[in-house]
């Protein structure tokens, strides 16, 4: 293999692998608050590609797209948490109501679907280039013909993961949902806002899949049923990282978007296998994942 495809490959695995990150960082955020998650994170970064799509296609320029896109995701987070979450903390006693948050945000996941299905067709469609005068615009790195769009993606995912490492770790807010997430009732007696908190989580990682989809739009070709295996793989990501561990779930996207891209390399067919079961196997060995203790889990 020649220098030039190796380079080839990172960079099309981080770009990936920066998404997974994205969407994984919103699992995390919202189990370590909450103890759920949203099973359809994966469908939240669609319906933001096709919302990009939509808004542009009305002629919106670029930067009235991505706040119309974060908006309307923020919106959807919130109304998640009120209608999917929020009412089942009054049955979790209940012999199902501990995991029933499982069907509920599946079931938003297939609501979400389905809606996209019949405005969009079950076509693919293609975005616009983000960044780029057009769609695979190619520049020359060290001899090796890289994607503009690949490589503007990882820059704009580094920053946005740093962002968010900075309001989680040395913010108010921040620290706001370390406290509930270690102990709610001991939270509220220093004055915290635990249900302001835990809506604002599900708020926080419906903004991430939402830059996660405005980012990956130019990359894939987009459809309405694309959520549900990036659900699972931004779930694996996490799991390999470590849930508690937001540096091991960093490393953990990189190292998983890179191994998809060399397998696929190697292997078309079943490029998309390796990785999973190379996943499986790590979690089988150390089910708290690779990075577990890395940072103490503030639960």
């Amino acid at each position: 293999m020649q220098i030039g495809n190796i380079i080839q490959l990172l960079s099309g695995g981080l770009a990936m692998g920066a998404i997974y990150v994205l969407v994984a960082l919103g699992l995390y955020i919202t189990h370590l608050t909450t103890h759920r998650v949203n099973f359809g994170q994966g469908d939240f970064l669609m319906v933001g590609t096709f919302l990009m799509l939509l808004v542009r296609k009305a002629g919106a320029p670029l930067g009235v797209a991505i706040a119309i896109t974060i908006a309307a995701l923020a919106v959807m987070g919130w109304l998640l948490e009120r209608i999917a979450i929020r009412p089942l903390d009054r049955k979790k006693n209940a012999p199902v109501g501990a995991f029933s948050w499982i069907l509920t945000t599946a079931g938003v996941a297939l609501i979400l679907q389905n809606v996209i299905e019949l405005g969009f067709g079950k076509t693919s469609q293609y975005s616009a280039p983000l960044f780029s005068s057009q769609r695979d615009q190619v520049v020359q790195v060290l001899g090796a013909g890289l994607f503009l769009e690949e490589i503007l993606v990882i820059g704009a995912a580094i920053v946005i993961v740093a962002i968010f490492y900075g309001f989680m770790f040395h913010s108010r807010w921040g620290k706001n949902i370390q406290a509930v997430a270690f102990n709610p009732e001991a939270a509220m007696l220093l004055g915290i806002h635990t249900t302001r908190v835990k809506a604002g989580v599900f708020v926080i990682a419906a903004i991430l899949a939402a830059v996660a989809g405005i980012l990956i739009g130019p990359l894939v070709t987009i459809s309405p049923h694309m959520g549900l295996v990036l659900t699972i793989k931004a779930l694996i990501v996490a799991a390999i990282g470590g849930f508690a561990n937001p540096v091991g779930i960093l490393v953990g996207g990189i190292l998983f978007g890179v191994f998809e891209s060399l397998s696929n390399y190697i292997d078309s067919g079943f490029g998309d296998l390796y990785p999973l079961l190379a996943a499986l196997i790590i979690i089988a060995i150390k089910p708290s994942g690779l990075f577990s203790e890395g940072r103490a889990d503030v639960r």
